[in-house]
This record gives structure tokens, sequence and C-alpha cells, in this order.
């Protein structure tokens, strides 16, 4: 005996409503779903984990484009600064390397991460915007 694609949702429908957590005292019903959807793997949703979990993205993205802020100035200051072959190759690879290099020797209490990659988008990125005088 099978049931309808309608009464198969209406039934997900009751049961996901009852699963639902409220400030009224659960009823047995309620008790043997919740037993029964955490038997199936269920976990409850926690009311704490949320706020977390958002400040830390909040946290996340915040050092992100504080790490790239300060990237791009630094970059910026060092390639005026590289020798004029580097300078007429902004997109090269040797000039991303002694971009990297130069900034290898500078001390942070926290390193923003740099690749060659991340070193030539910069580069491009303040080229095509017209930022830094570069």
């Amino acid at each position: 005996m099978g049931l309808t694609v309608k009464e198969r949702k209406s039934a997900i429908v009751l049961f996901a409503e009852l699963l639902q957590p409220y400030g009224i005292p659960p009823t047995p019903l309620h008790d043997v779903l919740r037993e029964a959807a955490k038997r199936a793997g269920w976990t409850p949703p926690y009311t704490k984990a949320r706020p977390r979990q958002q400040a830390a993205a909040r946290g996340r993205t915040i050092q992100r484009e504080q790490d790239l802020a300060l990237r791009r100035v630094l970059v910026s200051f060092i390639f005026k600064k590289l020798q004029r072959w580097h300078r007429a190759n902004p997109a090269s690879l040797g000039t991303a390397q002694a971009i990297i290099g130069r900034l290898d020797d500078l001390p942070f209490a926290r390193r923003p991460p740099m690749t060659v990659r991340t070193i030539q988008e910069d580069i491009r990125f303040m080229r095509k915007n017209g930022n830094f005088g570069i």
C-alpha cells in the first residue's frame, strides 16, 4: 500500500511540525517522533549554535577583507620599488615571486595569505582600477 505524492507531502509537513520545539510541553506523540527521528540520524537544532556560527563567519569575512587591504597596500609599495624589468612585466611569475620574497622578509604578527596567483591578481586589479598609482 503506497501513498500518493500529495499524501506523502502532507504527512511530512505534519511530522516536521511535530518535531519543532515549542513553548508547550510535548505530548507522548512528540516524544515518540523525536526518539524515532534521533534513531534515524536527525539531530535537533540548537539555538546557541547558529548565532555563534554567524559571528564566526562575520569574523572570517572581516579578517579576509583586512588581509586583502593590507596585502594590496604592501604589493603596491613593493611593486614600485622593484627593478624596471619587473615593473615592465607586472603579471609575470618572476615579478610575483620577487614581491613574495620581499614580503617574506617583513615581520608580521599574522601574515596575510599570499600566493603567486593572489599577488598577480592584486597587481592586475590595481592596474585595471588605476589604484595606488600602478
